[in-house]
């Protein structure tokens, strides 16, 4: 039946120009004190702006803020709805929460919808203990409530499906098919699936059930457009763009109307009037007013055991007169008791009474509109200022803006919750190239990509201390951030937000490390070469001492023969001379091997230190380097191996360098693959080669040996580094090397496997045809 117009609200409406003259607050009566003002946490599921949460927010309001009231409530937002992803949950959401909450008291906790009702439970033991919990906005299936858990009540949600898909299908007898657009990202979206899920079996019989879930909004655009007569949509969840962002109404009501040629239902009240025709709404203000009511009945006195959680009763269905005009609906199909928005007025429907109150309402109204002239032009001067202020601000504003812009360094304003609220643009080059993309994202996930919060975050320092704090952080790609963080206080001494002063320190700190380095390296070769020159002296002394000690032996050995064959054993040097025949030869050996192995030693760091002056001009052939390495060192391959090989590519070009220094480093890279192999069965293969894209020569030395650990090979061309101390080895040798191949413009690399072997590639630039080598 058709609503007509309504006759009170009317009469209040007219009536409210001429009560504006005329109001005038009154006095509120003072309330007396309680002895303590209660403590309540309000934990939403979702995030401010969206139309459920601020619906039961506003219902939650006008209950808990009506006098004698004094209750002082703490707001917080999950906001799990553009935040779906688990590591956001686990790590970043845990974190603040219990940074914020771990030493509050709450005589109750207000919740809306499950993720809320979830994290309520799941931390109850650690933050809300023998806390009283009201929940709304929470459907009857979720698992949850059949637990039966102590001091827990609540308001149910459950949107009358089965009314919704009767009242569509009573418009549309034709439908063949309903598309049913939905989420299954949140534990709501998904068990709203599960009820509509059951609610359609009763209609599966006459019609398809299509379920679209998830789909971005691009995607759900071009699937509507698609619909033919004969489909119906049901709005059942979230609608979401490309980044998984859910999208605003006026974009909700853009995309419905644009894009939809058929009949489209939703439950959802805050479609009606922006692209749903309507039907059984579910009113989240009314979810808010009964939850918290019935917090108040708790906090006076009331036990929670006796309040078992409640199902609302259903409000009128509503429908868009618009919408069904659009569609060519009947009206007269509507249920009885169903109310009409954007309803044209009609002024016949008026009785006499109203109309006469109209006039004189009128006539009230032109009245207030002369007494308002007069302080319309004064408000116009009053504007005149304030825009030449707005202006002068305006251009101060900019400049100050311009000031922060040009800071090359990253300046960042982060909230109490670790949210950045904003950024200059030198942050944009220190961190994510979204920043500010997405509003009140976390500082951790937005500057540094991390899913936790820093460990050393001086934000939380400075939240904590109310002084400066700073600290070096170290971004997941390798930046080396040097942060400070700025408190700011109000005048009361309370810290509203920290300013974050970020300043990429790394390439300074690879300059300061490479200085220190090379320092340290150019003391070490004034070092090194002094002890060479102090060894090599009493070292060349030893050698040839030697060689007279070892002459004069052999020479009084056949004297002492003879006396020791005649007249018997006798001591000699505290040993009888039996023993010392075998001794001393020994003796003599190992002090000459000993003296050697100080000269190898002495003459590879004075090849280290040494500033060479070898002539690198000469055009060397790198085959005959390969070939003169292996002869040198011919005895020590053989001893190491049964399977060594030698191939030369034929022609090579030549290139230009000294040769004997590219022989030590090959004698070098071949010494090294003898020394690794396990075995004599293990081999070896040295190889030449020329690569014609890069006008590279390559000398390949591979190994079957036992091979390089992961952690050393980055280090085995640093100055005395060795895994072969034990066995003689000065970590000089591919030092040396390095230098060299460095020297003559190429390179050495080495790839290895632990069990398998090494490969050693040196490469160096080959003479072009016709290139002067002078």
């Amino acid at each position: 039946m058709p609503i007509g117009f309504p006759r009170h609200p009317l009469i209040l409406l007219l009536l409210l120009p001429a009560l504006f003259l005329f109001a005038f607050p009154g006095e509120v009566a003072a309330q007396p004190e309680t002895d303590r003002r209660k403590e309540m946490l309000i934990l939403h599921s979702y995030h401010p702006g969206l139309p459920w949460t601020d619906g039961v927010m506003a219902g939650m309001q006008e209950i808990l803020d009506q006098p004698p009231e004094t209750i002082h409530y703490h707001v917080e937002y999950l906001d799990t709805m553009r935040h779906p992803d688990p590591e956001y949950f686990a790590h970043v959401l845990d974190a603040i929460l219990h940074y914020k909450l771990e030493k509050r008291f709450f005589d109750l906790v207000m919740v809306s919808d499950n993720e809320a009702l979830n994290f309520v439970l799941e931390h109850r033991q650690a933050l809300f203990s023998d806390t009283p919990v009201v929940f709304c906005g929470v459907p009857e299936s979720t698992e949850e409530l059949n637990r039966s858990l102590p001091m827990l009540t609540g308001i149910l949600e459950q949107p009358d499906y089965r009314g919704l898909l009767r009242q569509a299908l009573e418009l549309n007898p034709r439908t063949r098919e309903f598309i049913v657009i939905g989420s299954t990202r949140d534990i709501s979206g998904r068990l709203d699936r599960e009820a509509l899920q059951e609610a359609a079996k009763e209609f599966s019989v006459r019609t398809y059930f299509t379920y679209w879930d998830d789909l971005p909004a691009a995607e759900l655009e071009t699937r509507l457009r698609q619909l033919q007569p004969g489909h119906v949509v049901i709005v059942n969840g979230l609608i979401a763009d490309g980044q998984g962002q859910p999208l605003l109404l006026p974009e909700q009501e853009k995309l419905f109307r644009e894009a939809c040629p058929v009949p489209l239902f939703s439950h959802q009240e805050a479609l009606l009037g922006r692209g749903s025709i309507g039907g059984p709404v579910v009113n989240a203000r009314q979810q808010g007013h009964l939850a918290a009511e019935l917090a108040l009945r708790i906090l006076h006195g009331e036990v929670v055991s006796d309040l078992p959680p409640q199902m609302p009763s259903l409000s009128p269905p509503a429908f868009d007169y618009q919408r069904l005009n659009a569609f060519r609906l009947p009206l007269e199909v509507l249920p009885e008791g169903h109310r009409l928005i954007n309803q044209p007025l009609s002024f016949y429907r008026l009785t006499h009474q109203q109309a006469g109150i109209l006039i004189a309402v009128l006539g009230g109204s032109l009245t207030v509109t002369l007494l308002l002239t007069s302080n319309t032009l004064k408000r116009k001067k009053a504007e005149a200022r304030l825009r030449e202020s707005e202006q002068n601000y305006k251009q101060l504003s900019q400049q100050f803006q311009i000031i922060l812009e040009g800071i090359p360094d990253g300046l960042t304003l982060i909230s109490k919750d670790m949210k950045v609220i904003w950024s200059n643009q030198g942050t944009g080059s220190y961190f994510n190239r979204m920043l500010g993309s997405v509003p009140g994202e976390y500082c951790c996930k937005m500057l540094y990509n991390r899913a936790e919060l820093c460990k050393n975050c001086p934000a939380i320092q400075a939240f904590a201390s109310g002084r400066n704090e700073e600290a070096t952080i170290t971004t997941l790609d390798g930046q080396i951030l040097e942060v400070k963080a700025f408190p700011i206080l109000d005048g009361t001494g309370e810290i509203l937000n920290v300013i974050m002063h970020a300043t990429d320190i790394t390439e300074k700190t690879r300059l300061r490390e490479e200085a220190l380095r090379n320092s340290r390296l150019a003391s070490l070769g004034e070092l090194a070469a002094g002890v060479a020159h102090e060894i090599n002296n009493p070292n060349g002394l030893i050698l040839f001492n030697s060689d007279l000690v070892r002459s004069s032996w052999q020479a009084a050995e056949p004297i002492l023969q003879a006396h020791y064959q005649t007249q018997g054993d006798f001591p000699l040097g505290g040993l009888n001379y039996s023993e010392m025949q075998t001794e001393i030869p020994q003796l003599l050996n190992e002090m000459v091997e000993g003296a050697q192995r100080i000269r190898r030693i002495v003459d590879d760091l004075k090849d280290f230190v040494r500033q060479d002056g070898t002539d690198l001009k000469a055009r060397v052939d790198l085959n005959e380097v390969a070939r003169t390495a292996v002869r040198l060192i011919k005895n020590p391959i053989k001893k190491a191996t049964d399977h060594f090989e030698l191939v030369c590519a034929e022609p090579l070009p030549y290139f230009i360098g000294s040769f004997q220094r590219i022989e030590q480093v090959a004698v070098n890279l071949i010494m090294n693959a003898c020394q690794a192999l396990p075995g004599r069965e293990q081999g070896i293969r040295v190889e030449t080669r020329f690569d014609e894209s890069g006008n590279r020569l390559q000398l390949v030395v591979r190994d079957q040996g036992v091979g390089i650990a992961i952690r050393d090979l980055p280090h085995i061309s640093e100055p005395f580094f060795t895994t072969k101390r034990e066995h003689g080895g000065t970590g000089l040798g591919l030092s040396v090397a390095a230098r060299i191949v460095a020297e003559h413009r190429g390179t050495l690399e080495f790839q290895s496997t632990p069990g398998v072997g090494t490969t050693a590639i040196l490469s160096l630039p080959a003479l072009s045809e016709g290139e002067s080598h002078d």
